[in-house]
């Protein structure tokens, strides 16, 4: 018997064999078909593939993407769930430090801000996008502003986990009664905490105090379970840095989904809120 995929856990490889989760990741990455091969992601297992698709599954299937749904993105750079969710609703909000990325250029540009269509290899909207420079800890907006929320990959460069939980409590108020938050950040599976400089890595205690005592609930039962196979695809952190540094295209090594530097190993986790009705 084949048990659903959930909507609270860690990053597997046997994930990316899930069909319904395999068609949203060719369908947000279209583009990557034609590139990779008809039988794509197969071959090109992704973490960042996984959290983008795990956050339109999880807004899709609890009913906040609609042509009348407002979206926001918080630290959300450039990426392709930007983009794609302005085929289905009504208008998306871009959030980041785009006026002062500093390291982030690569995935923060300013560029962004006018010139968004640079980022674009998908079919999109342009008259349902809006980009705007802020800070994640301190949203520009009224209380329950949003249907739904996502945040892949940055709460853990927000700073220490007081900001974190700033950034939590920023999200959930601007979330509407029965809107849906979708979070990706790295899970520590060895090293001690807090993690490597400049990066929180969470351990389940540190998220579950992270979300603790806020107006929402996890969709779906926590699992932090690790697959032999997954945790046997480990690669090295230094290699994907020099992959980054030397701007290739792809990463040598996939799958793409457990890094390692030194006594740190991670991965990524994704989770699923709903802000009480």
């Amino acid at each position: 018997m084949t048990v659903p995929l959930g909507y609270n856990k860690l990053c597997e490889l046997e994930d990316f064999r899930d069909a319904e989760l395999r068609n949203v990741i060719r369908e947000v990455f279209s583009f990557e078909i034609d590139a990779l091969g008809p039988d794509f992601p197969t071959g090109f297992e992704y973490r960042k593939y996984w959290e983008v698709a795990m956050a339109v599954r999880t807004l899709r299937d609890f009913g906040v993407l609609h042509e009348q749904a407002e979206i926001l993105g918080v630290g959300a750079g450039t990426e392709m769930t930007l983009f794609w969710l302005t085929n289905v609703v009504r208008r998306v909000f871009a959030t980041d430090l785009y006026l002062e990325p500093g390291e982030w250029e690569r995935t923060a540009s300013a560029a962004m801000l006018f010139e968004p269509e640079r980022f674009a290899p998908v079919r999109w909207n342009p008259r349902r996008l809006v980009v705007q420079h802020m800070n994640a800890l301190d949203l520009r907006y009224e209380d329950e502003s949003f249907n739904g929320v996502f945040s892949s990959s940055s709460i853990e460069h927000f700073g220490t986990h007081a900001d974190v939980r700033r950034c939590l409590e920023e999200i959930v108020r601007v979330l509407r009664p029965g809107g849906v938050a979708t979070l990706s950040t790295e899970y520590r599976l060895d090293g001690p905490s807090p993690g490597l400089e400049g990066t929180l890595m969470f351990d389940t205690e540190e998220l579950l105090l992270a979300l603790d005592r806020l107006p929402w609930s996890l969709v779906s039962p926590l699992e932090t379970n690790l697959s032999t196979a997954t945790a046997a695809s480990e690669v090295s952190f230094a290699e994907a840095a020099e992959d980054v540094v030397n701007e290739r295209a792809r990463w040598r090594t996939y799958p793409h989904l457990v890094l390692r530097e030194g006594e740190f190993v991670w991965t990524s986790i994704h989770l699923g809120l709903q802000k009480q009705a």
